[in-house]
């Protein structure tokens, strides 16, 4: 299968090594912004991987000279990019994209309904598109060109839209990551997002440590007490209640999906699950600009800001979602709510529980 996979993050270029692996032929590619980034993979003929994914190699990976070359001819697209970045690939994709093509979105959910609404109004409606709610893995940069990154166990979900191409879009994926399950829909990938449940709630409640201290901490090694603990339940709560009322069935809590990821142990309660979890090892640099990252800037406007708009549209309070979303803003001297994506922002404002079922589900 030729595939594109589009972005030079650690995600991306796990992604790719893990589709050369199992004897695809992947295609690297990014905007032109970031297109350096991908030069270390060319002079060295693919990807270094580290450690991991299964041991120290280069996995032979064709770097495509822009986005255009390496979406031609491609059987799959995978977009993997922080969520900032959905936009300005769908710009560029919307007019590349063919029928018989699919496209997927790994990482943090929200892409595919740009992607949606972007080709519905280009007329390309049989076109199947989909996302993750997470990566497969916990990926980390190791120099130009190299990556580590260490395979998840569950946890991670699939959903197309409409919800009758998940199926379809899992079986391209199924043999490389054989441990992507099927969600619902959409819906569910938007509203089972890891990063917003357990980086803002924790980075919020240890500002002062993270500005102040020089070098760096274990967020949640030292961050996640009791306390911040029960911040972190408060949000994934309200995401259920969300969930819930827009009638999805998986009720499953943020501390199942850390054991089903394979980060932890079944050992009681959420803290004492994250006591016993490999983010207790997760170091995080600190000091004065130390805020100022993914943690807080994407995950409030992209994820948060989204839920909490679903909330209001569908009628479900989310008193903490919106005081992190408030504090945030002000820490970092933004307005996260204005520049968020929201169901306004899509085009699915005013729809109603319903009218959001019948998008994701298309009837």
């Amino acid at each position: 299968m030729r595939v594109a996979v589009l972005g030079s993050g650690a995600g991306a270029l796990a992604v790719a090594a893990d589709l050369a692996r199992a004897g695809h032929e992947p295609a690297l590619a990014d905007l032109p912004a970031f297109a350096g980034n991908l030069a270390p993979i060319g002079e060295q003929g693919g990807i270094r991987v580290l450690a991991g994914l299964y041991g120290w190699r280069v996995e032979p990976v064709r770097v495509a000279p822009d986005v255009a070359a390496a979406v031609r001819g491609a059987e799959l697209i995978v977009v993997v990019v922080p969520c900032f970045g959905h936009e300005p690939f769908v710009e560029v994709l919307t007019p590349l994209l063919e029928e018989a093509q699919a496209l997927l979105f790994f990482g943090e959910g929200g892409g595919s309904l740009v992607a949606r609404q972007a080709l519905l109004r280009a007329g390309k409606s049989g076109l199947r598109v989909g996302e993750t709610n997470t990566l497969p893995y916990l990926a980390r940069a190791a120099g130009p060109g190299a990556v580590t990154a260490d395979r998840k166990t569950g946890g991670v979900l699939l959903a197309g839209i409409p919800a009758e191409h998940t199926e379809g879009l899992l079986a391209l994926v199924r043999e490389v990551w054989p441990y992507i399950t099927p969600a619902e829909s959409v819906w569910d990938t938007v509203l089972i997002n890891f990063n917003a449940i357990d980086h803002v709630a924790t980075m919020v409640a240890n500002a002062g440590t993270i500005e102040n201290r020089a070098g760096g901490m274990l967020l949640w090694g030292e961050g996640a007490t009791p306390s911040v603990v029960r911040v972190i339940e408060a949000v994934d709560g309200e995401l259920l209640a969300i969930r819930q009322a827009l009638g999805l069935r998986d009720t499953r809590r943020y501390r199942d999906f850390l054991v089903e990821q394979g980060f932890a142990p079944d050992v009681g309660p959420l803290y004492e699950v994250m006591r016993a979890s490999k983010l207790v090892t997760s170091y995080l640099p600190t000091g004065p600009k130390a805020l100022e990252i993914r943690y807080l800037t994407e995950d409030v406007p992209y994820a948060l800001v989204l839920a909490a708009s679903i909330g209001d549209e569908i009628g479900v309070d989310t008193p903490v979602i919106d005081g992190l979303i408030a504090l945030t803003s002000t820490m970092l001297g933004r307005d996260f709510r204005a520049e968020g994506r929201t169901l306004a922002t899509l085009g699915l404002a005013g729809h109603g529980a319903a009218g959001l079922r019948q998008f994701a589900f298309g009837k």
